[in-house]
């Protein structure tokens, strides 16, 4: 029976099960028969039939020949061996990859491979960022909590260049993990502990790597294997069971996804499954002292500096954190009126609901919106506002502004009924007052106020 392991050593473990060898070899006797061999991946010889699309094939901007035309068993730039799609997204699939590298008594290694879209900048972008992380970096235990390529190459297909990245592989999204505990509720004494590390993780990113996120949702919130035997069962079933498949319109087989591994072992303690942050797409490197004006972040996790114009850094990261907490608990949205009834975005809205939850917001930081709400962020930055019209600036974009020049807000009908205390009720007093306690410490108005890393 084959053992794998993961790519990358644990950070955190500072030994080696194999201790390394320098053999010399003295013969010019051909040893290629001694290298690693494919594996045989199981392919089925018909398509399923469905009427139903399979993930990619269904999203309305899908283009088949954008893609690269993987398949199980196939072998990229003489390095990974494919064996099962593990996900698609809007500008790459992602597929669990053997390394076929080495010779045969030498340890199994798989990745999780991301194959990009032909000529893809985000993920080119999302290479160069990574680049900012340092591989192996000792000095600060937030780097544990990070998860970085630790290998890119480019392969080609008729259409034309695809980036791949190898990770490191994980057991899921904290979306799904989630859903491995009774109720789709994590224990609280457990999202302390992950909260805590995830705030490790963003304080390497920003202190130590000079980066924002700017995009952090459960979905990009990853948890590492309980042990390595889920993942030996899981890759072991692969090589029996074949993917479904279909053809897209283009005529290419579209894969469906095999990524569930199953809950969680009984008798390993869930304490040794850590949270990683992933996908750095959309990631920003600025100086510690920037205070950016251009729109980032997913509408219902935007800060309030980001929606005003007042300058924007790391602290958006905290505030994101902090409204993403209510979804990582229980699977629900801490800011529920972000939208307007046609589905567009509403800034007056959500700044409403920011009011109701935490009080106005103190007029210092209102003085530095209306200081720089005539600055534009370029012409090459211009975006489309609710009404469809090209903007270059956060009043434009937003419908600002939202408070008048004694900074009494405008809009006070759009107001709820609402306090941040009665925004966690599936927890008891006890853990909805410790968990209200850590929300008050991230979601201040003000960025230079946000505790970045909580006492121990």
């Amino acid at each position: 029976m084959l053992q794998f392991r993961l790519s990358a050593e644990p950070l955190s473990n500072p030994f080696k099960l194999h201790k390394p060898r320098h053999i010399v070899h003295t013969t010019s006797r051909n040893l290629t028969f001694l290298r690693k061999r494919p594996l045989t991946i199981p392919h089925s010889p018909d398509p399923t039939v469905w009427d139903n699309p399979i993930q990619e094939d269904g999203y309305s901007g899908y283009r088949s020949k954008d893609y690269y035309p993987a398949k199980p068993g196939e072998i990229l730039g003489g390095r990974y061996q494919l064996i099962t799609k593990l996900n698609w997204g809007t500008t790459s699939t992602v597929w669990m990859a053997r390394d076929v590298r080495g010779y045969r008594w030498q340890p199994e290694t798989v990745v999780a491979l991301k194959i990009g879209n032909t000529n893809n900048i985000e993920i080119e972008n999302e290479r160069t960022l990574e680049g900012h992380i340092p591989q192996n970096d000792s000095t600060h235990q937030g780097r544990l909590f990070v998860r970085t390529a630790h290998e890119t190459f480019v392969i080609e297909s008729q259409e034309g260049r695809h980036l791949c990245l190898a990770y490191e592989p994980l057991r899921e999204t904290f979306s799904h993990f989630r859903d491995r505990f009774v109720g789709g509720l994590v224990p609280p004494r457990l999202m302390k502990l992950y909260i805590r590390q995830l705030l490790i993780g963003l304080d390497y990113l920003h202190g130590v790597c000079r980066l924002v996120h700017t995009d952090l949702k459960a979905d990009h919130i990853m948890m590492t294997f309980e042990s390595a035997t889920v993942l030996d069962d899981f890759l072991m079933l692969q090589l029996e069971e074949p993917m479904a498949y279909k053809f897209d319109s283009e005529g290419r087989p579209v894969y469906s996804p095999h990524n569930n591994f199953g809950g969680l072992r009984k008798g390993k303690n869930c304490f040794l499954c850590l949270p990683k942050i992933v996908d750095f797409g959309s990631a920003i490197k600025l100086n510690p002292d920037a205070q950016c004006i251009w729109p980032i972040q997913p509408h219902a996790y935007r800060a309030p500096e980001v929606i005003l114009g007042c300058g924007w850094n790391t602290g958006a990261d905290i505030w994101n954190l902090g409204v993403l907490l209510k979804n990582l608990l229980q699977e629900a949205q801490l800011f529920t009126q972000v939208y307007d009834a046609q589905g567009r975005y509403d800034a007056k809205s959500h700044l409403a609901e920011m009011i109701a939850l935490l009080g106005p917001p103190p007029p210092k930081m209102l003085a530095r919106a209306r200081e720089r709400s005539g600055e534009t962020w370029g012409p090459k930055a211009r975006m489309a506002g609710g009404n469809g019209r090209l903007c270059d600036t956060i009043q434009d974009l937003f419908d600002g502004p939202f408070f008048d020049e004694n900074g009494k807000f405008m809009y006070p009908d759009l107001t709820p009924k609402r306090s941040l205390a009665n925004s966690l009720p599936l927890l008891n007093d006890e853990d909805r007052d410790a968990f209200l306690s850590l929300a008050k410490r991230m979601l201040v108005w003000d960025p230079a106020e946000r505790e970045q890393r909580l006492p121990s």
